[in-house]
């Protein structure tokens, strides 16, 4: 069973600075570097994990927007109904 401690978790640092000060465009920069990252990997355990890192740096930019954990669970529940609808996911 899963628990929160296995969601992915917002940062407030990164190598460079505190992430409060990011623009959106920094926020951009570092989903983009992320999903570089992604591409350039070579195995597909390298490739899951700088995939994994773009969801977080997504939470992350989620959290700086003010969505807490429980806000960010209704929202991804929002929009899994929303692409489920769309015929974009499997039936349950």
């Amino acid at each position: 069973m899963y628990n929160a401690c296995d969601l992915p978790r917002p940062v407030v640092r990164d190598s460079k600075s505190n992430v409060s000060t990011y623009s959106e465009l920094d926020w951009v920069y570092r989903v983009r570097e992320e999903l570089d990252e992604a591409l350039a990997a070579e195995t597909w355990a390298d490739k899951g994990e700088e995939i994994a890192d773009a969801i977080t740096v997504c939470v992350s930019w989620l959290e700086s927007l003010g969505f807490t954990e429980h806000a960010r669970i209704e929202l991804f529940r929002k929009v899994n109904a929303k692409n489920q609808a769309r015929g974009y996911m499997e039936e349950k």
